[in-house]
């Protein structure tokens, strides 16, 4: 699904942006906490609806397995 065909909100935008600018490496919550100055509920919203329109994906972090990283789709 192209971005174009979607209508997504600023913060949505500016995370999606973040998340691809630092291509397949992926990317913590926490990291994209530092980058941004969004509450924590914010961007944790925007990965939620990302993930819901198969923009982004989620997997485990290889560091530390507690955490997942996101990544665009």
């Amino acid at each position: 699904m192209e971005t174009m065909d979607v209508k997504l909100t600023k913060s949505q935008s500016i995370v999606l942006d973040l998340l691809r600018s630092n291509g397949n490496k992926g990317t913590t919550p926490k990291q994209l906490l530092d980058k941004v100055s969004f509450a924590p509920r914010t961007v944790r919203y925007a990965l939620r609806k990302l993930l819901k329109l198969k923009l982004v994906k989620r997997v485990p972090c290889l560091q530390d397995m507690r955490q997942h990283v996101y990544i665009p789709a």
